[in-house]
């Protein structure tokens, strides 16, 4: 499957894109992902028209994290939304036919008995578990008087910025930041904060909320057990966030915790 090979080297970019140095282990996560689509593609059978169709409807992963950091590099790869485009795209090119509701489903083990197990059921979408609510959030500045106050996570979207709205060259506003770090309280810290420096979104079905860079020019990154990871611009996926994590708006400091 040529594609496998064209995968490689766009899993070493997104790894690189998200960790600041080099993972351990990164290279060896890369060929999980690379066995997980062939396990797939390996299942196809032979339909009534002669055709190959893949003969389920969801497939389930069950990858072992022992640590914190390897759970990082492995949510860096094992992003399902992407990963089902990569095995369709997979398939297509064997020309194995997949299912319209074809699902994915990644879970992390400390404990799992291997490195990877792939599992798969069919027999029509699983029935979706009504998502628990998530807990009241809010970041606390640890640099200096960078904001008025802890800043609490309230909605699906929260932007963050240097003000409270944002300004075209005609005046209208064409954004405004539910968290904003005004350069008048301190000039030498939040002037490292653009005017549209980064998002914050909630997703209640993951019970998560992850952080996107919206092309900030100092950056956004994130730093959980010694290790920094870099927030890639514009990228679609974002970092999900976990409680305790250290949140750098360019420069500004800030923690998340629950309230």
């Amino acid at each position: 499957m040529s594609i496998l090979k064209r995968l490689e080297k766009a899993l070493d970019d997104r790894l690189r894109g998200v960790f600041a140095s080099p993972q351990e282990g990164g290279r060896e996560a890369i060929e999980l992902y690379r066995d997980a689509i062939s396990q797939v593609a390996a299942r196809a059978t032979v339909g009534s028209r002669g055709d190959r169709v893949l003969p389920f409807d969801r497939i389930r992963l069950e990858l072992r994290a022992e640590t914190d950091e390897r759970r990082a590099v492995l949510e860096a790869l094992f992003e399902p939304v992407q990963m089902l485009e990569d095995i369709r795209a997979g398939l297509l090119e064997e020309r194995i036919s997949t299912p319209a509701a074809l699902s994915l489903q990644v879970d992390y083990a400390p404990d799992a008995a291997t490195e990877m197990r792939v599992f798969f059921e069919k027999g029509g979408a699983a029935p979706k578990a009504e998502p628990a609510p998530m807990p009241l959030l809010q970041l606390i500045t640890l640099e200096g008087i960078a904001a008025t106050g802890n800043l609490y996570l309230q909605g699906n979207v929260v932007n963050v910025g240097r003000s409270k709205d944002v300004q075209d060259a005609l005046g209208r506003i064409i954004r405004r930041n539910q968290i904003c770090f005004p350069e008048d309280l301190d000039p030498d810290l939040n002037s490292t904060v653009s005017r549209a420096h980064a998002t914050l979104r909630c997703n209640p079905a993951e019970g998560e909320w992850r952080l996107f860079d919206d092309g900030s020019s100092m950056g956004t990154a994130i730093f959980r057990d010694g290790v920094r990871i870099e927030v890639p611009a514009h990228a679609s996926r974002g970092v999900g966030l976990r409680i305790g994590d250290e949140i750098y708006f360019g420069s500004v400091r800030v923690r998340l915790e629950t309230v």
